[in-house]
């Protein structure tokens, strides 16, 4: 029997990213931008391929470091500049063990972790228990900022809460890695509210649009041949203020263990701390 269900683990684990790039494939021809994505990259097969292979290696991570996301979580408070990292959709804390590493070592030290329910619960409480962490971590200390990264729904939490009057001028940066924007055509498969909320012109990219950006630097990273958030059109934000940049050809989840990505957060955020400009 336990064979059997491991057998069936690595061949969901194996399938899955071969239909969601389908799913890619046709949403971005649909859209037209597929002619322009191979363009960019210089051909489909060779960076497909690459994407594909580090999708089934950060999935199987993801998986298995999964319960580990229960006993994260930093709520030490410290005179550093905070950073928060919010993770997406079916995900817990657990997404940033090895993201959280490398912002250490890049001389992040004070890092906080924000874990919601994104199986039950919804959007706007997911916002609002974002609000009650800065609360913590701002309250006690007038004057001080903090900073916020979010992966896939993560960073629209974050552009949600950081956009609430309360919080203005209290949000230093703000990084989102692989956001759906403008939501996604997955979606269409989710499984329960907060996935189906991110359809196209659906609720929850509706909410984000109309929320005022937070006046500090703002980074979005994204691949062009992410394979939870297509058409491209969706993963960039239509605003301006914003620094846009694709990273090198990688799946969706693999831009949390990507050093590449670790590198650009850290760097625009140690741009935005040290009042280089870089953000």
């Amino acid at each position: 029997m336990l064979g059997f269900l491991l057998t069936l683990a690595v061949a969901a684990l194996i399938l899955l990213p071969m239909v969601r790039y389908a799913g890619f494939f046709v949403a971005n021809a649909r859209a037209g931008e597929l002619e322009g994505i191979r363009r960019d990259l210089g051909g489909l097969v060779r960076p497909l391929f690459s994407a594909l292979g580090s999708s089934l290696l950060a999935e199987a991570a993801a998986v298995l470091s999964y319960p580990l996301g229960w006993f994260m979580g930093r709520k030490r408070e410290s005179s550093a500049l905070p950073v928060v990292l919010v993770h997406g959709l079916y995900h817990n804390s657990s997404a940033w063990l090895l993201f959280a590493r490398r912002l250490r070592r890049a001389g992040f030290a004070d890092l906080h972790t924000y874990q919601y329910n994104s199986f039950t619960g919804a959007f706007d409480q997911a916002v609002d228990g974002l609000g009650r962490e800065l609360d913590r971590l701002l309250g006690a200390r007038p004057g001080a900022r903090v900073m916020l990264v979010g992966h896939s729904l993560g960073g629209l939490v974050c552009r949600a809460a950081a956009g609430d009057p309360r919080y203005a001028g209290r949000v230093a940066a703000l990084v989102t890695l692989g956001s759906p924007h403008g939501g996604s055509e997955l979606a269409r498969l989710g499984g329960n509210a907060m996935a189906r909320g991110l359809i196209p012109g659906r609720a929850i990219p509706a909410v984000v649009a109309q929320i005022p950006d937070p006046q500090c630097p703002k980074l979005s990273l994204y691949t062009l041949v992410d394979d939870f958030v297509f058409p491209l059109s969706c993963l960039r934000t239509g605003r301006s203020g914003w620094d846009e940049r694709a990273v090198s050809p990688m799946s969706h989840v693999s831009m949390l263990y990507s050093r590449e990505v670790a590198a650009l957060t850290a760097g625009f955020l140690t741009g935005t701390r040290d009042g280089s400009g870089e953000g």
